[in-house]
């Protein structure tokens, strides 16, 4: 074979590999079960019930979420008071564990609470709550 083969044969070859790594950092590419942990680590915001809700998850498996209620009156006369709730979280296979440590302006009803993950990207989260309420929550960058 000669050289200029060669090289067509290794860009033909080099061509699909390059782009399926492309898709792979690409922000909707869906995340192995196995690369949850690692990947959840980091700061999430969604809309759960009518509050918005942002969630930190650090590496030493510690979280942070704050609620801020949204409404006319919340979001023009800053009346809404933000919640903070701190724990700890644990991850099975799609099963996130939320431990509650402490609430500051929130009431918690349970100090533990699990969700489903449904769907897992670089950008975005769903997840099914153990009452079966779905939340997307995307990533802060």
């Amino acid at each position: 074979m000669t050289a200029k083969a060669l090289d067509v044969l290794r860009l033909g070859l080099l061509g699909p590999l390059f782009a399926l790594g492309l898709m792979s950092c690409a922000p909707d590419a869906k995340i192995a079960v196995a690369d949850y942990p690692a990947t959840l680590v980091g700061e999430w915001q969604g809309t759960v019930g009518g509050t918005i809700e942002t969630i930190k998850f650090f590496a030493d498996r510690t979280f942070v979420a704050q609620m801020r209620p949204t409404g006319f009156i919340s979001n023009t006369l800053g009346q809404g008071v933000t919640g903070n709730i701190r724990g700890t979280w644990t991850i099975d296979a799609k099963v996130v564990t939320l431990k509650v440590d402490s609430a500051e302006h929130e009431r918690v009803i349970n100090s533990t609470t699990t969700s489903t993950i449904e769907s897992f990207t670089q950008g975005e989260l769903v997840v099914k709550s153990d009452t079966g309420t779905v939340t997307t929550f995307a990533r802060v960058f």
